[in-house]
């Protein structure tokens, strides 16, 4: 019996990411290939609180995982979620501009160990820990990626 290889299609869908969800976040990055990290600014409206004037933790968990994803894109690994560890330090506001940050702490080569924070005013609110699974290497990922780059 052979196996069938899985195909992931980019269709700009995406909840965090895509340009074509009309109820997504359309988040916008920078990446930084040569320390592996992603940063993306973003103010969260109010319809995706959970409680009044604080966002959701699943919005939150999205913003966490997205911001991994990007890191390792930055250095050209195009990857899937295995496991997410979300800690949530302090309520996270709607309508305030949010620093979301991501980074590679080790490439295992058939996983990848990364850490992300979401930040207000300095401080850290929530914060997370990932292994994502790399599916696909491109050299070209920042050409690949540039309409969801901040210019």
């Amino acid at each position: 019996m052979t196996k069938k290889k899985s195909v992931l299609l980019d269709d700009d869908n995406c909840f965090a990411c895509g340009s074509l969800n009309p109820v997504g976040l359309k988040l916008k990055f920078k990446l930084d290939p040569d320390n592996g990290t992603a940063i993306a600014e973003t103010v969260i409206q109010d319809h995706f609180n959970g409680w009044k004037g604080a966002v959701h933790g699943g919005i939150i968990t999205t913003l966490l995982d997205e911001i991994m994803v990007y890191a390792c894109s930055s250095s050209g690994w195009f990857t899937v979620t295995g496991t997410i560890e979300v800690k949530f330090h302090k309520p996270v506001p709607t309508g305030k501009l949010l620093k979301i940050t991501g980074r590679i702490e080790e490439n295992r080569g058939r996983s990848i160990c990364t850490s992300s924070t979401v930040e207000f005013d300095g401080k850290v609110l929530a914060s997370a820990k990932a292994v994502l699974i790399p599916i696909k290497y491109d050299s070209n990922s920042l050409d690949i990626l540039s309409e969801r780059l901040v210019n």
